[in-house]
């Protein structure tokens, strides 16, 4: 985005059929204003977007503050701006944000972790286990005080979605490292029903979770299909889950696609480099997978 602008990614997304274009990362607050005409302009919907957006582009070691992080401080300011995002995003026609609440530190990074899977010592009885198991083991004594954090923001967020008409996804993490949990989105997500919540579909950010070799039991995978109110399409290579559908793996365990409601947003994501041939490719893929009748079991 700030090296090409937007307008390359309007006119791919015009050429590959899509009919919107989602307010992502990429984005701060300080482009809205010029960005979201040119969508416009275009014939593109701004349905959906990802909050909080930082105000501007973050300096070297600089980080936005997560919805989730232990110091209240920070979290109120997720929460303003997420408020400041939604004002914005919802004068431009949106109406489903996906919340970003932001990750949890342990004891040992994705990177480490990714080199071990890489040389295949995650397996039992390898040295690379027992960091999984460390991690494991912290990222469980962790979640009673991630699962309040995220509870304390949401509060602070439904109802301001409520009042916009916005529907609020919150993402079903699978990674150690993704908060909340999948677990965690469900119980978020039980303790918050009538409100304007639900969960994102993200197939890819599973099957990482399941190469990382975590325990994803078939009926909370479903459990996740069905509360889905959006969904993020992209494709894994290993513990790697943000490739553009067609450039990656797809897992045939897993649902082909959950029953969202009616005009819930399907985003194809992948990364910066990706040609307009594979966007339209994978915009065309991603259509016919959601247009498909799934069979009855």
């Amino acid at each position: 985005m700030h090296g090409g602008g937007i307008d390359p990614l309007v006119r791919a997304a015009g050429d590959a059929g899509a009919t919107g274009i989602h307010l992502a990362g990429g984005l701060v607050l300080a482009d809205l204003e010029g960005v979201i005409p040119a969508i416009v302009r275009a014939g593109l919907e701004v349905s959906s977007m990802r909050l909080p957006l930082a105000p501007r582009a973050l300096g070297p070691r600089k980080r936005l503050p997560a919805l989730a992080a232990s110091d209240p401080d920070e979290r109120a300011a997720a929460i303003a701006l997420a408020l400041e995002g939604l004002d914005a995003g919802v004068a431009a026609g949106v109406r489903w944000a996906l919340l970003d609440l932001g990750t949890v530190t342990l004891p040992v990074s994705r990177a480490e972790l990714g080199g071990l899977f890489a040389r295949r010592e995650l397996d039992r009885g390898e040295a690379g286990a027992s960091e999984l198991e460390l991690g494991r083991d912290v990222r469980k004594a962790l979640s009673e005080r991630l699962s309040d954090a995220c509870r304390w923001s949401l509060e602070r967020l439904a109802r301001p979605a409520e009042s916009r008409g916005v529907t609020l996804a919150l993402p079903a993490g699978g990674s150690l490292w993704d908060v909340p949990s999948m677990r965690e989105a469900l119980g978020l997500l039980d303790a918050f029903r009538g409100a304007p919540l639900g969960l994102l579909w993200a197939p890819a950010r599973l099957m990482a979770a399941r190469a990382l070799g975590l325990n994803l039991p078939d009926e909370r995978v479903a459990a996740v299909a069905a509360a889905a109110a959006a969904a993020l399409e992209t494709d894994a290579v290993g513990l790697d889950s943000g490739y553009l559908p067609g450039l990656g793996e797809r897992d045939d365990a897993l649902p082909a696609r959950p029953e969202l409601p009616r005009d819930a947003p399907i985003i194809v994501s992948g990364y910066p480099d990706s040609t307009d041939a594979e966007i339209a490719r994978a915009v065309a893929a991603v259509t016919a997978r959601y247009e498909k009748p799934v069979p009855a079991p």
